[in-house]
């Protein structure tokens, strides 16, 4: 195991005490390593955990893979008031810290060194917020004048490029991480259409973990700014093309709708119709796959020998989270002449500060013609009004 090796190399050639992993692993993964290096010269001691989104921990030994449950053995609610979780103390191998800034998690190792020169942690002292914000810490707190100030001096550096106003929405654009990581969105439906038609591509996916507002997007008098663009899209990953044959498409939709569908690997579609069943056993949860050319056009079964041009992030072309069928295949348009994600949104919503002339305003016109439906009448900015349309349907 890598984790062991590492830790075995830190203690013995670097000369470390502790070996402590941050880690951007599933809470099932990281009990794996925990348990497996508990012991000796290749141990982990302490685990700080990402990518589950939730506040939690676990002591040595513990199984639980569930990672909405804070302290295995226990309900959340008899050990959180007010945002805030109850100390405690002990072997803890684990500790997760939430996300978006409203999670925070304070630890106090309690060490000493062994007769034998050696060092051990005794206990782990543990505290921990799932909701900074709800806690009567939080209003107590003063604020840090240095910080302040800092913060006050880059805010006016960046803050009239991403406060320019971009686009008009006539819906509620839904990117909730919990919503938009297992079924259809309107702003998913939007990302894919728009990716799909810069290409001009058979179909396009787009994962649901490059998704990051995690908020609905509520239309109001004013538009939408730069900062809103870039909060949907922060990554600037790059929007590739693959020839895919329709066999590993189905493949690719059968790892959409696995058991890890939650930790982003969920696909948005544009070009597709897909049924589903959750019931089903994993591998064998899609019941129906379609070509959908356009909305006029009925859709077209997609066949497992036939090759269809499929727009995705990098990411995903590359083979990760799952997606391994995606690595081999032609890649007709590679990350290095790619669009970006973020670019080609500020591009399509008419924020082009660089003056790039890249040759694809053809794929710029598609892409804004297949998501805006026309101007304001103040500011005659674009106007979005994406919709859910039963891309996606589960049939139980």
């Amino acid at each position: 195991m890598v984790a062991q090796e590492l830790a075995r190399h830190l203690r013995l050639n670097e000369g470390c005490d502790f070996v402590i992993a941050i880690s951007h692993s599933r809470l099932a993964e990281d009990i794996r390593i925990a348990n497996n290096a508990a012991h000796g010269i290749a141990k982990v001691d302490l685990i700080l955990g990402g990518h589950d989104h939730e506040v939690l921990h676990r002591f040595h030994g513990d199984t639980e893979e569930d990672s909405e449950i804070i302290q295995q053995g226990t309900r959340n609610e008899d050990i959180v008031s007010n945002g805030v979780v109850d100390q405690v103390a002990g072997d803890i191998r684990i500790v997760k810290s939430g996300t978006n800034w409203r999670g925070l998690s304070i630890l106090r190792l309690m060490a000493r060194r062994l007769p034998d020169g050696r060092a051990t942690i005794e206990t782990v002292k543990l505290k921990q917020y799932v909701d900074i914000a709800q806690s009567s810490e939080c209003s107590s707190l003063s604020v840090c004048p240095r910080i302040r100030k800092m913060a006050a001096e880059i805010q006016q550096r960046v803050g009239s490029v991403v406060q320019e106003p971009l686009v008009h929405t006539t819906t509620p654009l839904d990117g909730r991480c919990s919503v938009i990581r297992s079924s259809e969105t309107n702003l998913g439906n939007m990302l894919a259409d728009a990716y799909r038609a810069y290409y001009g591509a058979d179909i396009a996916l787009v994962n649901s973990g490059s998704i990051r507002c995690d908020r609905i997007i509520d239309p109001s008098s004013s538009p939408l700014h730069v900062k809103d663009i870039i909060e949907i899209c922060p990554f600037e990953n790059p929007v590739v093309v693959k020839r895919v044959s329709g066999r590993a498409l189905h493949e690719a939709l059968e790892n959409s709708v696995s058991d890890l569908h939650v930790d982003g690997r969920f696909m948005q579609c544009s070009g597709l119709h897909v049924v589903a069943d959750w019931q089903q056993q994993e591998g064998h949860r899609i019941l129906q796959l379609s070509l959908v050319q356009s909305s006029f056009a009925p859709p077209k079964r997609i066949i497992p020998s036939q090759l269809y041009s499929v727009v995705m992030s990098s990411f995903i072309a590359a083979g990760f989270d799952g997606y391994t069928c995606f690595q081999s295949l032609e890649t007709l348009v590679d990350k290095e002449t790619a669009v970006t994600d973020t670019g080609l949104l500020l591009r399509i919503f008419g924020y082009d500060k660089e003056g790039l002339n890249d040759g694809n305003t053809t794929g710029i016109d598609r892409a804004r013609r297949a998501i805006i439906c026309g101007r304001h009448g103040l500011d005659s900015l674009p106007i979005v009004s994406p919709t859910v349309e039963a891309k996606i349907q589960f049939v139980t």
